[in-house]
């Protein structure tokens, strides 16, 4: 009679162990760390999309916290997180090229079969390239290089482009969440090895009742700023929205920024139709989808707005100009309005056709919610084509 040795090693590496470099979530310091100062500033919501992991991958997730914090792991949403505080100074200034330095022990000790890098505009990217030069994912998020020829962005900017310019050039695996953004990053790609990989949105967009367009109102998330198209957004709803409309606008920016939006509201005559919070919870977000019908997003460029997914995933009808990111989902759900480029006078018209016109209503649209927009931000078939990714680069077979 023979007897099969069982390897325990081999056991034992049955699951990917798959490490992630990126930004600590807002959610996470507040639910979490109960809500005391870590760094965070955005919600990374694309992450906690993800989670929790399918069972044949082990993940870590390694968060950039503020210098003055100190180290901790913990497992949450089935992953163990670990907060690595970056001490150092004027980091965009030598192109984060020591931020690597902090995660270099955790690295050892993990051993990890890949390490992906969740963003060029920042050390993320370079950190999984330091840590592991032959088996590493870059992450596209927002193409710097590209915001930079259509949108005024901070002088630092200049330098966080060149920093990703450098940092593609460099990169064995590159991953961006749609066509759009990886054809706009193939410029600067070197490798041969590219993949289009959608990001998922948080389960509680994808599982709630969707709104039934029946409210007579327009919501606006995101930054307050130029870019996402805030100051066109507001006079295309003064101009174009019948008077029975309201606007909710969701988001925070910079000072001077939210004091335009208050003065602009306030001088327009809009104030018993304009509603301004700067921040809510995932709950209050989704509140307010299921009491709106369209979705106003005139961004000048985007890669692909976390924000619009969930919008479109709450059955939200968007009116977004013809470019980049927001124009590559309109069209491939066909659902949603497309505006002349940049032309606030063909926006504000769009939005008042779309407003008479209702085709969210149509029963061919709504199918569209369950049928099509719902699945493509499904993590367990996001999660399938990552594990494919991740064992191509780990040379393993597929699990």
């Amino acid at each position: 009679m023979s007897h099969r040795t069982i390897d325990a090693n081999a056991v034992v590496k049955s699951k990917l162990k798959i490490l992630w470099i990126c930004g600590l979530p807002r959610r996470v310091q507040n639910e979490v760390l109960g809500g005391r100062d870590y760094g965070a500033h955005l919600d990374w919501s694309w992450i906690l999309g993800h989670l929790p992991p399918p069972e044949n991958v082990e993940l870590h997730i390694a968060c950039r916290t503020a210098r003055w914090t100190e180290p901790r792991e913990f497992d949450w949403q089935g992953a163990r997180f670990h907060l690595v505080p970056v001490r150092a100074r004027a980091r965009v200034f030598c192109l984060f090229r020591f931020d690597w330095l902090f995660f270099r022990g955790l690295a050892t000790r993990l051993n990890p079969d890949v390490v992906h890098g969740w963003g060029t505009e920042d050390s993320y990217a370079n950190v999984a390239i330091k840590l592991s030069p032959e088996r590493h994912v870059v992450e596209v998020q927002g193409n710097l290089n590209e915001y930079l020829k259509r949108a005024k962005m901070p002088w630092m900017f200049k330098l966080a482009a060149l920093n990703e310019r450098l940092i593609l050039a460099r990169a064995r695996h590159v991953a961006a969440e749609n066509e759009y953004s990886l054809g706009a990053a193939l410029p600067m790609i070197r490798t041969k090895s590219v993949f289009a990989i959608e990001h998922p949105i948080r389960p509680e967009f994808l599982t709630a009742r969707p709104s039934d367009g029946e409210a007579n109102q327009v919501l606006i998330l995101g930054v307050i700023e130029e870019r996402k198209g805030t100051w066109d957004a507001l006079a295309a709803f003064r101009d174009g929205a019948p008077p029975d409309w309201k606007l909710v606008v969701i988001g925070d920016g910079l000072p001077e920024n939210v004091s335009r939006l208050r003065r602009l509201i306030s001088q327009e005559g809009l104030n018993g139709r304009v509603t301004h919070h700067p921040q809510l919870n995932v709950s209050e977000v989704m509140v307010a989808m299921r009491s709106s019908s369209v979705f106003l997003l005139p961004t000048r460029i985007d890669t692909g707005p976390t924000a619009l997914k969930e919008a479109l995933a709450m059955g939200l009808w968007p009116v977004c100009y013809d470019n980049s990111g927001p124009a590559h989902y309109i069209r491939r759900f066909q659902y949603g309005t497309l505006a002349e480029d940049l032309n606030r006078n063909a926006l504000t018209g769009a939005l008042r056709r779309t407003l008479a016109a209702r085709e969210w209503k149509l029963a061919g649209s709504r199918a569209k919610i369950e049928g099509l927009i719902r699945p493509l931000f499904d993590k367990v078939s996001i999660w399938e084509e990552l594990t494919k990714l991740y064992a191509g680069i780990a040379g393993r077979a597929n699990l």
